[in-house]
C-alpha cells in the first residue's frame, strides 16, 4: 500500500507543475516561480475484491435506439448500460478506499467528484443573496441543488463516452470518517471536482459554477478523451521535448499553413478553459491551420523551452509559417484566438475552409421554394 504524503495544509502534496501561476485579469496565467515534488509510485491492483475496470465496460451509444430493437429490448439494454455506468463511477468511503483506487487508477485519469445531498455551493466569494421568505429558501435551494444534481448526470455521461477514465464519487454526509477525508483532500466547498494521475493532484475546480463544462474541459485536457471517441491528440500534435517541436516546425513547409502552437501549463485554469477551443479550430481548420500544444512543466525539455521561447503567460499562442515565427498571442478568450488566426491568414489574402456541409431543413411550403 502506498502512502501519499499529506501536507501540512491537510492538502494532497501533488507535483502540480516545475512553475506555478497566478490568474490575471485578461485569462491567463503568470509564470512565477518552480518547486520540484516528488511524483509517487503505483500499481494496478484491486479494491475490496472488486475490479476497477477503466474502458472496459461502457458502449458509446447508451441512449440511441438501434435497428430492429423494440422498445422492452431497448429499456433492458438502457438498464444494463446505465448499472454498467454506475459501476465505472466507484463510491469511496475513507481515505484508505482512496488511495487504493488512486493505486488502482495508476497511469489513468482519475476524476473524484466530492459533493453532498444537502449542500450545493456557488465556489463564489462573494455572499449569498440574502431571502426573506421560508418559501423563498426552499425555493433557492432546490434550484441549487438541481444545479449540482446537473453536474452528477454530466459525470455519468462522460463516464460512457469516456471509458479510459477512472471516476469517484465521495458523499460528504457529516461522518467523522467522510470528514476526515475531505481533510486530506483539502476540500472546503461542495462539490469540488478533483483530477489526478499517478497519484498526483493535477487540478481541481471549486463550487457548481461552471462546474458542468468543468468536467468536459478536465477530461479533455488531461485524459486526452472528448465525447464521440475523439482523442484531442489525434488533431493537435503533443509537444514533449524538442524532437517533437522540430517535428512540428517541420511538418509544413507551405507558407499558408499557419502553425499554432498552444503553450500551456499543466495546472493553469485558462490553459484548460480554451483547450476545447483548441481542439475544434484543428479539425475545422485543417489545411488552413495546423496546432500543436507544448505543456511547459512536463518534463526538464519543455521547461527549457519555456524560457527559450521567452514565455511569460500562459495560455501563449506562437504563430508560425514554414517553421518561422510570425506572431503571438496571449489570452483564453476563444473569440479573441479565432480572431487571431483569421487576421494571420487574411494578412496572406486566404479565406477560412467552409463550415461542414449540414442537412437543409425542407421547405414549410411552395412559396418558400421560389423565394429560394
Amino acid at each position: 500500500m502506498p502512502v501519499l504524503c499529506w501536507a501540512s495544509s491537510g492538502r494532497v502534496a501533488a507535483d502540480l507543475c516545475s512553475c506555478t501561476s497566478i490568474r490575471s485579469r485578461k485569462g491567463s496565467s503568470r509564470i512565477l516561480t518552480s518547486f520540484p515534488v516528488p511524483r509517487l509510485a503505483l500499481q494496478n491492483t484491486s479494491v475490496g475484491g472488486r475490479a476497477i475496470e477503466c474502458g472496459r465496460l461502457i458502449a458509446t451509444s447508451a441512449y440511441s435506439g438501434r435497428p430492429g430493437e423494440s422498445p422492452e429490448d431497448r429499456f433492458e439494454r438502457r438498464l444494463r448500460e446505465s448499472a454498467a455506468v454506475e459501476s465505472r463511477v466507484v463510491n469511496v468511503d475513507s481515505e484508505d478506499d482512496f488511495l487504493q483506487v488512486l493505486e488502482d487508477a495508476g497511469e489513468n485519469l482519475l476524476v473524484v467528484e466530492v459533493q453532498s445531498e444537502q449542500v450545493c455551493e456557488t465556489g463564489l466569494e462573494e455572499p449569498e443573496p440574502e431571502l426573506q421568505w421560508k418559501l423563498d429558501v426552499e425555493k433557492a435551494h432546490a434550484q441549487q441543488m438541481a444545479k449540482c444534481t446537473a453536474v452528477k448526470h454530466v459525470i455519468q455521461r462522460t463516464a460512457r463516452e469516456c471509458p479510459d477514465v477512472c471516476f469517484v464519487s465521495i458523499e460528504s454526509d457529516g461522518s467523522s470518517q467522510k470528514e476526515a477525508l475531505l481533510r486530506k483532500l483539502g476540500v472546503e466547498v461542495l462539490p469540488t471536482l478533483q483530477f489526478y494521475r499517478d497519484g498526483k493532484l493535477l487540478w481541481e475546480h471549486k463550487g457548481v459554477v461552471q462546474m458542468e463544462a468543468g468536467v468536459g474541459e478536465g477530461v479533455m485536457y488531461y485524459g486526452d478523451a472528448a465525447a464521440g471517441g475523439v482523442h484531442p491528440s489525434s488533431v493537435v500534435a503533443d509537444i514533449t521535448s524538442r524532437a517533437k517541436l522540430e517535428e512540428f516546425l517541420g511538418s509544413s513547409s507551405d507558407p499558408k499553413v499557419l502553425q499554432v502552437l498552444n503553450v500551456a501549463l499543466t495546472s493553469a485554469g485558462p490553459c484548460i478553459k480554451v483547450f476545447p477551443a483548441v481542439v475544434a479550430l484543428s479539425r475545422s481548420f485543417q489545411g488552413f491551420a495546423n496546432f500543436g500544444r507544448l505543456l511547459g512543466d512536463q518534463n526538464g525539455e519543455t521547461r527549457e523551452l519555456l524560457k527559450e521561447l521567452n514565455i511569460i503567460e500562459v495560455p501563449t499562442f506562437i504563430f508560425f509559417r514554414a517553421g518561422r515565427e510570425v506572431g503571438r498571442h496571449v489570452g483564453s478568450s476563444r473569440g479573441d484566438l479565432i480572431g487571431q488566426i483569421l487576421q494571420q491568414q487574411e494578412a496572406m489574402g486566404l479565406s477560412p475552409p467552409p463550415p461542414p456541409v449540414t442537412a437543409r431543413a425542407k421547405p414549410r411550403s411552395r412559396a418558400a421554394v421560389k423565394r429560394r
